[in-house]
């Protein structure tokens, strides 16, 4: 086939995805085509002529594509737009339109009907924060417009960051602003004291490498006491149990697994334990307990991609405890 006759086919548009009619994608590759352009042939003759509730619609579109002599080029660019439409019926209304706009016109027409059907985006109050690799971090706040507008032009753009937070730092109604606390955490390795014998009372019993049985506060009065707070863990259990010099804290879970993971356990994610979510190795509804071996700490949106199901599809993978360490799994192990 000459250069001729092979630019006269392509022209053809709806009547060359026609003649694909009781063929399939193997059947063209048998006739020379290549695996790309087969697939893209059946899949615009199930588009222009295969079963639809839009018939009527369907029969304008092909109508259309012929009368104005669409090419297959300006099949596949109607279809690249139809297809960000996901309501079935605007999407024909969209496909009809294009087919009866001449070819030099589509890009422009498909552009200008996305615009129109773009759902405006809705604000409301909000804060987030982004934590960067180099230290850096963007923190980004929706709020009353007027008052975001006076808010930024306090800040000297040639040192924005330091001079937003000297304002924001600085006295407030004559009193300092709070910076965030920093608390020094210590870790024991349980192994190197001694064994784990079990829990008792509120805390747990460990077997020291000199044969005494003592509580997990004895070591740890023991070890360090002058610390502040330390957590005990094992290299196979992972977190024991935490403890404070005075007394045990209130929130020892969270403050267990912060020890173990500063930030967000999904590799890669730096948002703050602080700002994370208890989220189950083993989920709730599949016997899995609320202790510190079975918990990690997760944002929220790791927290939800996370494949709590090891039965379910693979999607995303799944934080896993190996060893005591919280490993991530693949999608194609994570079953």
């Amino acid at each position: 086939m000459g250069l001729q006759e092979y630019f006269a086919q392509l022209s053809r548009g709806v009547d060359l995805v026609a003649e694909c009619s009781g063929l399939s994608a193997p059947d063209l590759e048998k006739m020379g085509a290549s695996a790309q352009d087969a697939a893209e042939l059946i899949s615009l003759h199930a588009i222009y002529f295969g079963p639809t509730p839009y018939s009527g619609k369907q029969r304008l579109a092909v109508n259309a594509a012929r009368r104005n002599g669409h090419t297959l080029s300006t099949l596949r660019q109607i279809e690249s737009f139809t297809r960000r439409v996901k309501a079935r019926l605007a999407a024909w209304n969209l496909r009809v339109e294009l087919c009866a706009t001449p070819s030099e016109q589509v890009t422009a027409v498909a552009r200008r009907r996305l615009r129109e059907m773009r759902v405006p985006r809705t604000y409301c109050e909000r804060a987030m924060l982004r934590q960067h690799p180099n230290g850096l971090a963007t923190l980004t706040v929706t709020g009353n417009g007027l008052d975001m507008a006076d808010a930024f032009r306090t800040i000297d753009h040639k040192r924005p960051g330091a001079s937003f937070i000297a304002r924001m730092l600085g006295k407030a109604d004559g009193a300092p602003a709070g910076r965030t606390r920093v608390t020094t955490m210590a870790v024991l390795q349980l192994e190197d004291y001694g064994k784990l014998v079990r829990r008792e009372g509120g805390d747990v019993l460990v077997r020291t490498t000199s044969g005494a049985v003592i509580t997990g506060a004895q070591l740890v009065e023991r070890a360090c006491a002058n610390e502040g707070l330390i957590t005990v863990i094992s290299r196979t259990l992972g977190p024991v149990d935490l403890y404070r010099f005075e007394r045990f804290a209130s929130v020892k879970q969270r403050t267990m697994l912060a020890a173990e993971h500063p930030t967000c356990a999904w590799p890669g994610c730096r948002i703050p334990a602080e700002r994370g979510q208890f989220h189950h190795l083993t989920p709730w509804k599949h016997g899995g307990e609320t202790n510190v071996a079975n918990l990690v700490t997760l944002c929220s949106y790791h927290n939800g991609v996370n494949e709590d199901d090891p039965n379910a599809p693979p999607r995303r993978g799944r934080l896993t405890r190996q060893g005591g360490t919280i490993v991530w799994q693949p999608p194609h192990t994570s079953r």
